[in-house]
């Protein structure tokens, strides 16, 4: 009898310490994403809201963003000639931030990045997941250089683009999203988005003027939000009254150095959106402070997404949520991330391409 007993009360600890284990997967810890919404800190432009993150800087690490980096030729960035995979050389002394959904223009075919990354100084071919955002071109594109890339000044122009490549996972999804932008917003402003050179690049659909005129439109209306404050960690925004999309930074500097890239995809977003006929109101700020503090409870995964970069993912029924850290450096996030996926299908379709597979000349030619 004592044995059954000693047998059964240490089945009940391992029970109950299984169950802890558990629940500190369920959710987040607290400190770890704090984002305070507070009024009087936002700003509305026809269907584009955007509220601002405020506070003290939590990570003293400085870091410089990849489109700072290609200006001045601290990095390099290989084409592999795999479309799901490119390599990267930081040939600085400094620590470079690469943020998802960061488009780079050239190689065989221009790319996004898939995911967060931090580079240490001097590392060498380092491995970066992507995503093409162009189809059927495989080649060199003018004066390009088709073994390397130029520039990283746009990254993916919605909400639903960012899911597809950084939760799904799934190169037709991206695909897809970049060809329902393309319609969508080329409607909205009236014209034909898709370039001559190469009609399926998003970067060249971006770089469009009649595009880019609505888009500055919107950032012009949107610049006073941000005047004279230097306590901005980041900020979200609402289209068309629904919350779409949260980013904070560690610090303000980071956040200074990407402001103008995060400011012009959610305006594309709104372009994107836009419905004249649409009445909408804008969440108040005890909404999305809701929508933020419901949004950390999510479901956690913990994975390496680079050598020493850490991502946090928590999942609800309604939210997605990145936190990025810099291992060893930080207890706080670089990063974090929160995406509306209420209206978003998380289905996968069709296969990710992978190492065996290629994408040329307009198809994906399978290596058995």
């Amino acid at each position: 009898m004592k044995r059954i007993s000693l047998l059964s009360i240490m089945l009940i600890v391992l029970f109950l310490g299984s169950c802890q284990i558990g629940k500190s997967q369920e959710t987040t810890n607290e400190k770890e994403v704090e984002i305070k919404v507070q009024s009087g800190n936002s700003l509305t432009h026809k269907n584009l809201t955007i509220f601002l993150i405020r506070g003290k800087d939590k990570v003293s690490r400085n870091y410089i963003t990849l489109q700072e980096a290609m200006e001045n030729k601290n990095i390099v960035l290989h084409e592999t000639s795999n479309v799901g995979e490119l390599s990267v050389d930081n040939k600085s002394d400094k620590y470079i931030f690469i943020l998802s959904g960061d488009i780079v223009k050239g190689g065989k075919q221009d790319r996004t990045i898939a995911e967060d990354v931090i580079l240490k100084p001097g590392c060498k071919n380092i491995p970066l997941k992507s995503f093409c955002v162009e189809q059927s071109r495989w080649r060199q594109r003018g004066s390009e250089s088709a073994s390397q890339f130029s520039s990283s000044g746009k990254m993916l122009s919605n909400k639903n683009l960012k899911i597809a490549a950084r939760e799904k996972k799934e190169q037709s999804a991206v695909w897809s999203e970049v060809s329902n932008f393309q319609s969508k917003a080329g409607a909205n402003v009236n014209a034909d988005i898709k370039s001559r050179e190469s009609a399926t690049s998003l970067q060249l659909t971006l770089e469009n003027k009649d595009l880019q005129s609505v888009v500055k439109e919107y950032i012009k209306a949107m610049e006073p939000l941000f005047t004279g404050k230097d306590d901005i960690l980041g900020f979200g925004f609402c289209v068309n009254g629904k919350i779409s999309t949260i980013d904070a930074f560690g610090n303000a500097a980071l956040f200074a150095k990407l402001k103008s890239k995060l400011l012009e995809s959610a305006a594309n977003e709104a372009v994107f959106q836009y419905n004249d006929k649409l009445v909408f109101e804008d969440p108040s700020v005890t909404d999305i402070q809701s929508f933020i503090d419901t949004a950390k409870k999510g479901k956690e995964t913990v994975r390496n997404t680079g050598e020493n970069t850490i991502e946090k993912k928590y999942v609800t029924e309604k939210s997605i949520l990145f936190c990025t850290f810099n291992s060893g450096a930080s207890t706080q996030p670089v990063h974090i991330t929160i995406y509306n996926s209420e209206d978003v299908n998380l289905q996968t379709g069709s296969p990710t391409i992978n190492n065996q597979q290629i994408y040329q000349y307009g198809g994906i030619n399978r290596r058995n």
